[in-house]
């Protein structure tokens, strides 16, 4: 097996990477500052991979749940996630936010303001539709004009080859295998370069966020995509397997060099209908729900001692947003408070201390046998 590995950042936000076996430094100034922390005793420890569920404007909590991890390693300046993760992945919304924090390399105070202006999409209703779908025209055009404010080509490609790259993915559903599909900004030799040559961040962001009757599919290389959400609301078990073939680790070596797993939820709700006749959809994103749930649990399950050795977490929040629906952007609050409250639990708590730590630790263990 090859051992070329290459890694986002350490601590400081500078690239570091790894090639058979021997640290890279992008400074001879830092390689003498960090040579006696890294050395050639190391575990190899160091992939810090970050997990974003689905679930309409509920995402803001994902964004808060990461701001609060930020600021816990710098309150006055929370430095930008892709400093820290080498892998950030995410479905729907959580698709939208792993884009914005990875590919675009956004701060989190970033994030969530782009995110807050972005999620009023939800308020342009199609005129010309009968199932009350919201306008995909405007949420492709907020996108746009995302970029843009960012210095972004509004129709630049999901691809990224910059030495700066944080690998990012997120997930959408084939219509025509019904199976998810991953496009990501990195190549995967299990996926091929058709799709990651062609896929711009707009029409990714279109593919994992074309839920059910709220915005239509999108076709990208003659395949239609619809929303994320009906094949891997919780990815987090993609998150795993993209980490192993972008490192090229097998699934003991994995686990052996993942230094911080962590995986975001929406919430556990129970969703409300967003329009009085979309009863079926409803209970197609209960069920949706249902499986995020029994999807982190089986993960657990099947590596309880990355949990039980705080080098994995999941951060959900459990009451406070049963009832708000994946498009009321009118409930900011609700979604503030619920999550305000649940990160100050005693067990919220702890767990984001642990958590802060163990993504302190990582990035700088880097040597391969």
């Amino acid at each position: 097996m090859s051992n070329n590995f290459t890694f986002g950042s350490d601590n400081s936000g500078v690239q570091i990477g790894v090639n058979h076996g021997h640290v890279n430094y992008a400074s001879e100034a830092y390689k003498q500052s960090t040579m006696s922390e890294i050395g050639g005793s190391s575990s190899g420890k160091g992939l810090r991979l970050l997990s974003l569920d689905g679930g309409g404007v509920r995402g803001l909590s994902i964004i808060l749940i990461i701001k609060n991890l930020m600021e816990r390693i710098d309150q006055g300046n929370p430095p930008a996630p892709c400093e820290y993760f080498e892998l950030i992945g995410g479905t729907s919304t959580g698709g939208l936010i792993a884009i914005m924090l990875g590919r675009m390399r956004m701060t989190i105070r970033e994030c969530e303001t782009a995110y807050m202006k972005l999620s009023h999409v939800f308020t342009q209703v199609r005129g010309d539709s009968n199932t009350c779908q919201f306008d995909h025209r405007a949420f492709e055009h907020a996108i746009k004009v995302m970029l843009a404010e960012h210095g972004m080509d509004s129709e630049c490609l999901l691809k990224d080859t910059s030495a700066a790259a944080c690998r990012t993915f997120l997930c959408a559903t084939s219509q025509i295998t019904s199976q998810t599909v991953v496009l990501s900004s990195y190549f995967n030799d299990r996926r091929g370069s058709d799709l990651l040559n062609e896929t711009k961040i707009w029409e990714a962001a279109r593919a994992t966020c074309a839920a059910m009757n709220l915005f239509e599919p999108i076709t990208i290389c003659d395949e239609t995509f619809v929303d994320g959400q009906t094949g891997a609301n919780n990815p987090v078990q993609e998150t795993w397997t993209e980490a192993g073939d972008a490192w090229q680790l097998n699934k003991g070596e994995l686990k052996d060099n993942v230094q911080c797993l962590v995986s975001i939820g929406t919430g556990i709700t129970g969703f409300t209908a967003f329009t009085p006749h979309l009863s079926e959809v409803v209970r197609v994103l209960e069920a949706i729900s249902m499986e995020t749930e029994q999807t982190a649990d089986r993960f657990r399950r099947q590596y309880t001692d990355l949990f039980q050795l705080r080098r994995a977490f999941r951060f959900n929040v459990v009451r406070g947003l049963e009832n708000v629906g994946l498009e009321e952007v009118s409930k900011w609050g609700s979604i503030k408070a619920a999550t305000r409250n649940y990160v100050q639990t005693e067990e919220a708590y702890v767990a984001m201390r642990d958590c802060t730590k163990s993504i302190r630790e990582g990035g700088r263990n880097v040597s391969f046998a």
